[in-house]
């Protein structure tokens, strides 16, 4: 059969000089191993010999569902593949493959596979119930962080066409997504559990700001890395606030040390603004505030 290749279809073996009856006696004999309807191989079948399978019968096929996970988190493919395909014939009646068909065909390259979109593979497993969501909101916040990930995900929501839309948004609006650091999330987390409404990495007037609490205020966490030791920044940081003010936002700033000793100062002030808006909608915020930083942040008065 030859060293380099390692499959076949049985069409190319009968070709060889097999007949059918020789290559169902290879099968029997452990010598030849039949991964889908018409197609052999000499290695028993495994999630990646099953994808090759599939790929030479359906060069258009797409991972999907469980199958796409476990391309994003950069495991070993399990049995059943799944994928999605425009027409499943030959794939029907395999134990190693769940085939499922659709006109939604886009996909994209990932460590060498063919997957459809996160977003779209969220959406099946949801639909399924087949991955723990726990896992499914790992690769979102993973896959879809930073600035440049909130567009990527808005990209891929647009394209996506599926009745299961309203439970993706569900789910997606639970994830933490579209942020630079760890702190941000800790503080996206905060927010949350003190029951406000967040979205990340949201741009307003031309500034990005790395959270907004919905109808309350704009938040950026600041570290001294990125933010006091380069002058560009520094600058830039003063008229994001200035823009932010005279178009009537309420701009916060604090530093990766505010987060990691302040939190409940934080919120406090977060609430005390978002009772003011609340009680006058028309007015500009003036609130008591939580009183002079340097008398009580422990990053200030602790030896």
């Amino acid at each position: 059969m030859g060293e380099k290749r390692r499959m076949w279809t049985a069409k190319e073996l009968i070709g060889m000089g097999y007949s059918r009856r020789r290559i169902n006696s290879l099968v029997k004999e452990g010598k030849l191993h039949r991964v889908l309807r018409g197609v052999y191989a000499l290695d028993p079948p495994s999630g990646e010999v099953v994808w090759s399978a599939i790929r030479l019968v359906r060069p258009g096929a797409l991972l999907d569902g469980k199958s796409a996970v476990e391309v994003y988190q950069g495991v070993s493919l399990s049995l059943p593949v799944r994928v999605r395909v425009s027409t499943s014939n030959v794939l029907r009646g395999s134990r190693n493959v769940v085939a499922r068909r659709s006109q939604r065909m886009d996909g994209i390259a990932h460590r060498g596979f063919r997957v459809v979109s996160l977003v779209d593979t969220v959406a099946t497993c949801l639909d399924e119930r087949s991955v723990n969501p726990s896992d499914l909101r790992r690769l979102v916040e993973e896959r879809y962080k930073s600035g440049s990930g909130v567009k990527q995900m808005a990209h891929d929501l647009k394209l996506l066409r599926t009745r299961r839309k309203a439970q993706l948004r569900e789910f997606l609006e639970e994830c933490i997504y579209g942020l630079d650091s760890g702190l941000e999330k800790v503080m996206v987390q905060e927010l949350r559990d003190a029951g406000f409404r967040t979205r990340q990495n949201v741009v307003v007037e031309g500034y990005r700001w790395d959270i907004q609490v919905v109808g309350v205020a704009l938040i950026d966490v600041d570290s001294r890395k990125y933010h006091q030791a380069n002058r560009r920044n520094f600058i830039i940081d003063r008229w994001k606030s200035n823009e932010a003010v005279v178009q009537g936002h309420v701009p916060l700033r604090f530093t990766d040390d505010c987060v990691n000793y302040a939190t409940g100062e934080i919120i406090k002030l977060v609430k005390q603004v978002a009772e003011f808006k609340r009680k006058h909608p028309r007015r500009r915020v003036k609130t008591q505030g939580v009183g002079p930083v340097f008398r009580w942040h422990n990053a200030l008065v602790l030896p």
